[in-house]
């Protein structure tokens, strides 16, 4: 006789994280806020005045210096869970 096919479980729900006061989230998280047209950066990073951005059709990185550069994403930065909006 077939054996019944288990139920995958139901994901739990995750509160979220805040970490020095913001909701910090993983990296397709912070992918989907950047297509929405909103600025991330890290807490890592510890200065807002870095952050990622769609400039025109690219990715792009925001530097202190006031310009923005296409974003090479490394695996840190996708492995990484301290994303936030800003």
């Amino acid at each position: 006789m077939d054996e019944p096919i288990s139920q995958s479980p139901k994901p739990q729900e995750v509160a979220p994280v805040v970490v020095e006061g913001e909701t910090v989230m993983s990296f397709p998280e912070a992918m989907k806020q950047v297509i929405d047209g909103k600025k991330i950066t890290r807490v890592e990073w510890k200065n807002k005045e870095i952050y990622c951005l769609i400039n025109g059709e690219f990715l792009s990185i925001h530097k202190e210096d006031g310009k923005n550069y296409q974003w090479i994403v490394n695996d840190g930065d996708m492995l990484s869970t301290d994303w936030v909006v800003i």
